[in-house]
């Protein structure tokens, strides 16, 4: 299970549990993540931690400084949600479990792998773009800001493997006819590692493909010298037979003559929407607002829809494509661009997919992310087709796949505003109305058993804040339990989401859109969002959350309009703020979790005092 958090080893070591960046700590400490980073899931004991930092040179108090650094480490990466899920306690050791968090270098491996599996099936561009996507991971050297002996092993592995990547990449690239392109990038590569063969013969073969015979041979010269003076060795074989086979201009060295063009051909459109929700109720004000921006015009209509997890984002995009499918007969094609995973998709990747769907060959898909948005753009010219974007991370991922004909139209939908997505039409969305959830809930476990129970069943939405995904959960305990009634249900989900701090076991489905929207938070705002839903009364104000934080009413406000950016907090008139029932359950269990008694206790002291301060027609009013 993800838990949010991201680490990033080809370059700075570093972390971050959302959009936040994690403090490491220090170089020796941030080896010890790294090396347990590196094992993917494989437990390391006390023994191998310390040989892994010190080596022969381990201090008398080196295992008490390495139950320091997994202290330190696990304050930093974990939420009061992870526990010590992160970094856990194994036998005499510590590991970090496969599959809880993201790392840039297990990405690269997967996305190497992948390349290595298109490529035995013929596609060449495909798994050159594969690769080059990998390659884009890297950020300068690896593990930087680490430092011992074994980082500095790893350290030489891990630009191995990324010269063997790129020697691999620009051998795809020589085949599909790439030798100019190649040779500039051959020559950076070489100058890099000037011994390393593979690489020379490459720079070989793309100069005596462009025409540069002279240069090609030079080069094999060059590397014979360094070879000899360095070494006391000869070129390998490899090496030795190009050099002869340029001598001669051996036919074989040609470079394949260029395959015809692709026609942009699809057997039938493609129609990839998600199925349309189970039970979708209400919405009638979003989904005419999507139909209005689809109509008749002389642009491409966007709409984006943000919102809490779990409100329904992707149900509405969903319902409102098959509403409209008729509009769009050339096709409609969807994505999951993956922000909630932590695993944001490759716009590059994405639109190799969307192009295969409608009839352009792996194999003359472009390698460069603006030449795929091109591509794109040619091939939905003069087409209707509809571009569904699920769960998109920022604009940047976004625009690339959007299309360019006044035929086409696109649904995105995303935690946040995207600023910088000029001309999109943008719906935000909160909770289903009363009667609605009531009737979601209905469809879902049965008209009948519910409205037999109706005030009860109403006390259950309430329950659920209206939040569609909550109410889901409550339908799908009410099909599991036949036998019990609509106010059991109910007070099972009040026990497992509105239980005081320390006791609760938490319902995680509900909870994980919350716990993923808390991790986005800056620590000032994750503070603020906890602390704030502390005081019974239901409306906030700036002056009483700058009370209770102690902080000038003005940094107060901005913290109260972040957490409504974030769909955290509801802003209300005249100044007002109020969490939904579930949302403040949620930020009170963890602020007494987080933040602890004490400072809990402080900041309602604080805010009783400011309350005493007042007048009385004020506390009144």
């Amino acid at each position: 299970m993800k838990t949010g958090l991201r680490f990033a080893l080809m370059g700075p070591v570093r972390g971050w549990r959302g959009d936040a960046e994690l403090d490491l700590g220090a170089p020796q400490q941030r080896a010890l993540l790294a090396f347990l980073l590196l094992r993917e899931g494989e437990a390391a004991s006390m023994d191998e931690i310390v040989d892994a930092l010190w080596g022969e040179r381990s201090p008398e108090s080196a295992r008490a400084v390495v139950r320091t650094y997994v202290c330190r480490l696990r304050r930093v990466v974990s939420s009061a949600a992870d526990d010590d899920r992160v970094i856990r306690s194994s036998g005499c050791g510590y590991v970090i479990s496969a599959g809880t968090v993201s790392v840039d270098w297990h990405t690269f491996l997967g996305q190497v792998r992948e390349a290595q599996a298109v490529r035995a099936r013929g596609s060449v561009a495909e798994a050159a773009a594969l690769l080059r996507g990998a390659l884009r991971l890297w950020q300068g050297p690896p593990l930087g800001g680490a430092r011992g002996d074994y980082v500095d092993q790893e350290r030489t592995r891990l630009v191995q493997r990324r010269v063997a990547a790129l020697e691999e990449r620009l051998s795809l690239d020589l085949e599909l006819g790439r030798h100019a392109e190649a040779s500039e990038e051959l020559a950076e590569a070489v100058a890099a590692e000037p011994m390393r063969e593979r690489l020379r013969e490459l720079q070989m073969l793309a100069l005596y493909r462009s025409g540069r015979q002279a240069e090609a041979l030079a080069a094999y010269g060059e590397v014979r010298r360094l070879l000899a003076a360095e070494l006391g060795i000869d070129p390998g074989a490899g090496l030795r037979e190009l050099h002869q086979r340029i001598l001669r201009a051996d036919p074989g060295l040609a470079p394949s003559a260029p395959s015809p063009a692709p026609a942009v051909a699809a057997e039938r459109p493609p129609a990839q929407l998600p199925a349309a929700p189970p039970g979708f109720v209400g919405r009638e004000a979003e989904l005419a607002a999507v139909h209005d921006t689809f109509g008749p015009a002389g642009w491409t209509p966007v709409v984006a829809i943000t919102g809490l997890g779990g409100v329904g984002k992707t149900a509405l995009a969903v319902q409102a494509a098959h509403a409209m499918r008729d509009r769009f007969p050339d096709g409609q094609v969807h994505a999951d661009l993956g922000a909630s995973a932590g695993r944001p998709a490759d716009p590059a990747a994405v639109l190799g997919f969307f192009l295969r769907s409608f009839g352009v060959p792996a194999d003359r898909l472009p390698d460069r992310l603006e030449e795929r948005a091109a591509l794109w753009r040619t091939v939905l010219a003069d087409r209707r087709a509809l571009i569904l974007l699920d769960d998109a991370v920022d604009a940047n991922q976004v625009r690339h796949l959007l299309p360019a004909a006044p035929g086409c139209a696109a649904i995105v939908t995303t935690w946040r505003h995207l600023i910088d997505l000029p001309g999109a039409r943008w719906i935000g969305l909160d909770a289903l109305s009363s009667a609605d959830a009531l009737e979601l809930l209905a469809r879902l476990a049965g008209h009948g058993r519910v409205l037999g129970q109706r005030q009860d069943a109403v006390e259950l939405a309430d329950l659920c804040s209206h939040q569609p995904l909550a109410v889901r959960v409550a339908a799908d305990l009410l099909q599991a339990r036949p036998h019990w009634t609509v106010r059991q249900v109910r007070m099972r989900l009040e026990d497992d989401l509105y239980r005081p701090a320390g006791a609760n076991d938490g319902c995680a489905l509900i909870e994980a859109p919350l716990l993923l929207a808390q991790s986005r938070l800056d620590a000032q705002q994750a503070t603020a969002f906890r602390l704030a839903a502390l005081p019974d009364y239901g409306e906030l104000t700036a002056e009483s959350v700058a009370a209770l934080l102690g902080l000038p009413r003005p940094r107060a406000h901005r913290l109260l309009e972040s957490l409504v950016d974030a769909h955290l907090l509801l802003a209300g008139p005249g100044g007002t703020y109020r969490y939904h029932g579930l949302v403040k359950a949620f930020a009170r269990r963890q602020a007494w979790a987080c933040e602890g008694v004490e400072q809990c206790d402080a900041a309602l002291s604080r805010l009783l005092r400011f309350h005493s301060r007042r007048p009385a027609a004020l506390r009144m009013g």
